[in-house]
């Protein structure tokens, strides 16, 4: 009996540990920045190539293979719950881009119709040989009740998302998750 005692307990040490490291974030990141300060995060096929300016501006580039939107969304409780999600699309020679709220685990909606304001600022948008990519800034601490606050120093989940429409109401074909450290 002792040893069926035994091994039960190796069993469910064995399993919790399994949980806990699932529910871990994937950091899959470069320690150090590029040539230009950029510091990189990846998951599938997406890139977020990130840096804070001044202490207070983090400065992204986003990119995906596809020809559709693509989002991505900072520091969610659960799903997309409580993430800043960016999310744009090129548009022949310019783009559009809007600052949106995880309203749910599995929906979004713009920061302006929820009351609160946009805090994105567009940089540029494109699709080149079917690879989109939005460059956009956001303040690390914009005061919106629907943005997340984000301090340099710490570690935030982040998530990806694309679609195959130019729109912001498509459904995702794809998603994934990954995690960002943020330096001076």
């Amino acid at each position: 009996m002792p040893r069926y005692v035994l091994f039960f307990l190796i069993a469910c040490l064995v399993l919790t540990a399994c949980n806990t490291i699932r529910d871990e974030p994937f950091i899959s990141e470069n320690e150090l920045p590029d040539a230009q300060g950029f510091y990189s995060a990846n998951a599938g096929t997406y890139t977020l190539n990130y840096k804070v300016i001044n202490a207070t501006t983090l400065h992204c580039v986003l990119s995906s293979v596809g020809t559709g939107w693509l989002a991505v969304g900072f520091a969610p409780s659960s799903g997309m719950k409580d993430a800043n999600i960016i999310i744009g699309y090129a548009n022949g020679s310019s783009g559009v881009i809007r600052d949106d709220w995880g309203t749910s685990q599995t929906a979004h909606q713009s920061d302006i119709s929820l009351g609160g304001a946009s805090n994105v600022t567009y940089i540029s948008a494109t699709e080149n040989s079917g690879v989109t990519r939005l460059e956009f800034q956001l303040p690390l601490d914009s005061g919106d009740a629907y943005d997340r606050s984000l301090i340099i120093g710490n570690t935030y989940p982040i998530i990806f998302a694309k679609g195959s429409e130019d729109d912001f109401d498509s459904y995702h074909t794809n998603y994934a998750a990954a995690a960002i450290r943020l330096r001076p």
